[in-house]
């Protein structure tokens, strides 16, 4: 299976001089709530092809490119969790999309936990897909941590990245179509990330940021949708999100890597869902 690149164009909002990239789709239906998707590191919205297509069909879908990322400018400057947040506020107010259930993809789901407990009363639920949410801070991960911040910032940065991100795909999925995921929504994103984006996003997510301020802030209704990669189960920390964010629930994709929403798109679709159905209504 060859996948095609996502048809969707994106559009841009300028601000403070910087261009921030989105993509629409989907009509405004006054009794379904918008959706607001946030990419991962050095990604961009085509990881989340399949659910602007599922979701569009019944609702407005707005997917952003992070500010560095995919189509948005990418200045010198800092790239952090509380500023991924504020350029997102930001243009939901632009864009006048009301209590939009936010959704985070890898990185993408830490800068959603951050917007939702910056901003309050944004949103109406928050799902978070194979996010290191609670980074753990003990001697051996923050050896692990600071050698992968090391490659990232040298001159084989293009080849750290892309290592990372096969290691963490799809060890289930047949070769020549993982190869294609890979080709077409990671390493092409991945790509046009400078270098300057993904050292510094990466270390706020990482090392600088404290997720525990807007944790405990966040009382929206919450899901958390983990990969089927033992890699990085600890580094999850769902039982710490889960004191800190009681209404949490969470699932697994079956059989599935890191970039599930592409992988395993009918699970991650139905997950939403039933989120969006029932999980609504429970939490809070």
């Amino acid at each position: 299976m060859i996948f095609d690149p996502p048809p969707w164009q994106p559009v841009h909002l300028t601000r403070d001089g910087t261009r921030l990239a989105h993509i629409e789709a989907g009509p405004l239906t006054p009794q379904a709530l918008p959706l607001l998707l946030i990419n991962g590191w050095t990604g961009d919205h085509g990881v989340f092809t399949p659910q602007i297509a599922h979701f569009a069909r019944s609702r407005r879908v707005v997917a952003v490119n992070l500010r560095g990322h995919g189509a948005s400018d990418a200045p010198e400057g800092d790239y952090t969790m509380e500023g991924f947040a504020d350029d997102i506020a930001w243009q939901c107010r632009t864009l006048d999309l009301a209590k939009p259930v936010v959704i985070g993809h890898s990185l993408g789901g830490a800068v959603a936990l951050e917007l939702c407990g910056r901003h309050p009363d944004l949103a109406a639920g928050v799902v978070m897909i194979d996010t290191i949410v609670l980074p753990s801070h003990d001697a051996a991960d923050s050896a692990e941590i600071e050698g992968l911040l090391a490659g990232v910032g040298s001159p084989d940065y293009q080849t750290v990245v892309q290592d990372m991100a096969w290691a963490i795909g799809c060890d289930y999925d047949h070769p020549a179509r993982r190869q294609a995921l890979f080709d077409t929504f990671i390493r092409g994103p991945a790509e046009r990330t400078p270098q300057h984006v993904a050292y510094a996003a990466l270390r706020s997510m990482v090392q600088d940021h404290d997720p525990v301020p807007a944790a405990r802030a966040c009382r929206i209704p919450m899901a958390y949708i983990s990969a089927d990669v033992p890699l990085v189960e600890q580094a999850r920390n769902l039982d710490r999100l889960r004191e800190l964010c009681p209404q949490l629930v969470t699932a697994k994709t079956l059989l599935a890597g890191h970039f599930n929403t592409i992988e395993v798109a009918d699970q991650v679709n139905a997950m939403i869902e039933r989120f969006l159905a029932v999980g609504l209504k429970a939490g809070g």
